[in-house]
């Protein structure tokens, strides 16, 4: 307590500190601009945005505002149609289908070749013309008869080829070549091979028979091809064989490898392609009805020869026609970057599109993850050769014995109708 002059001690009081105010910690102010506040996910996509002024910046339609470097928001090999604009979609699907038109008529001379072929293989019973030159026939009465030399040569290299590729007991042989080899590498060598005998034999019961029509078609045309893959509805890896005629590839190309497209031409049931959908394997998006199939003249002389009226008119029927586009791209949202600036480098994708509705039905990345510096496309097909030819597309016992065949056939017709 102090005192002031001229009054007592007890007239005035002036307090002291209150008790405990030494301990009060001080207040920080801080007067610096408000920063924005970001969300992410753990795969470090932007979410939202937290503006200073206390707006937020959200997206309406699900996906992120801007996907972290080098994430797709999703696996590697996920679909990204949807994640690519739609005039950028569009665009796409007009260059390939501009492309693939391209390819086509490359092939038109051997499209027409083979289809010639098909005739002279003679499958087809055909009765003799009783009606003179209105039925084709330069003499009433000629004979039809077709020389089945063409067909006896694929014959017999298929039944050869057969007995050397698909043996009861499975095609797969698995030999150690290690001379230092110990006895459990060798037991695990023994394993493989039946495990890979038993799948081809029992669980892809498709294989055998499959590859048994793809060796006729090969020493017939050519040109035969396996497309391995990863099925999704069967949910398990698959080896089928695609015609040559289904498998689109400019005929100035030397091999798969150099090819600037290599398009696999697919014919899938309405509800199949439903069912890619449901996996997520294809966009969830109306297609609208299928057109008719436009055969190419190959197309139609196998129709004939087998006896196979035109597709069925009710469109409810048909089936869709696909193009599966293995194909380089530089896609607006994903381009190739190199030290961290886009390069402009096409890179490899796996397109599919509708084709009657031109619509894109997924786009997947065809090359590893390991290899997305410089990225170098997945093998999806293995072509089989019977004699190589000039061009892509190479040569069969139809070009060796083609002219043969029929110069034979002519001279027996005729003989035969002055018998």
């Amino acid at each position: 307590m102090a005192t002031q002059p001229g009054l007592a001690p007890m007239n005035i009081r002036q307090p002291g500190p209150a008790a405990g105010a030494n301990d009060l910690e001080p207040i920080e102010i801080d007067f610096a601009e408000p920063e924005e506040r970001e969300e992410r996910d753990d795969k470090g996509n932007l979410l939202s945005i937290e503006h200073p002024d206390g707006s937020i910046t959200i997206s309406l339609d699900d996906n992120p505002l801007e996907r972290a470097e080098g994430a797709s928001g999703g696996d590697w090999f996920d679909n990204l149609v949807d994640d690519i604009d739609a005039d950028e979609l569009s665009r796409i699907s007009s260059d390939l289908m501009r492309g693939i038109e391209d390819d086509l008529r490359s092939r038109n001379d051997w499209i027409e070749t083979r289809a010639q072929g098909v005739k002279l293989l003679g499958l087809k019973i055909e009765m003799p013309g009783l009606q003179g030159a209105t039925d084709g026939a330069p003499v009433e009465g000629m004979s039809k008869v077709r020389l089945p030399l063409l067909l006896e040569a694929a014959l017999r290299f298929q039944a050869n080829a057969r007995s050397e590729l698909l043996p009861t007991d499975g095609p797969v042989k698995i030999r150690n070549d290690d001379n230092n080899a110990t006895l459990q590498e060798g037991q695990m060598a023994n394993a493989l091979e039946r495990d890979l005998n038993h799948y081809l034999t029992s669980t892809a019961s498709e294989y055998y028979p499959d590859t048994d029509r793809m060796l006729l078609m090969l020493c017939f045309g050519g040109t035969a091809f396996k497309k391995v893959y990863f099925c999704p509805i069967r949910n398990r890896p698959v080896s089928e064989t695609v015609d040559a005629d289904d498998l689109i590839v400019n005929n100035d190309a030397t091999d798969l490898a150099n090819a600037k497209r290599v398009t696999h031409r697919i014919m899938m049931r309405p509800s199949t392609v439903k069912r890619m959908q449901i996996l997520g394997a294809y966009r969830d998006v109306e297609l609208g009805t299928a057109l008719a199939r436009r055969l190419d003249p190959l197309q139609r002389e196998e129709r004939d020869q087998q006896g196979i009226s035109q597709e069925s008119t009710n469109p409810l029927d048909r089936d869709r026609e696909l193009y599966e586009c293995y194909c380089e791209l530089d896609i607006k949202g994903f381009e190739h970057k190199h030290k961290s600036k886009v390069s402009g480098l096409e890179i490899p994708y796996r397109v599919t599109i509708d084709v009657s509705s031109k619509e894109i039905l997924s786009i997947v990345r065809n090359y590893d993850e390991s290899t997305k510096d410089l990225p170098v496309a997945k093998k999806s097909f293995v072509k089989y050769t019977y004699v190589p030819g000039f061009g892509f597309y190479d040569i069969g016992l139809l070009h060796i014995l083609g002219n043969t065949t029929n110069a034979i056939t002519a001279a027996w017709q005729i003989g035969r109708a002055h018998v």
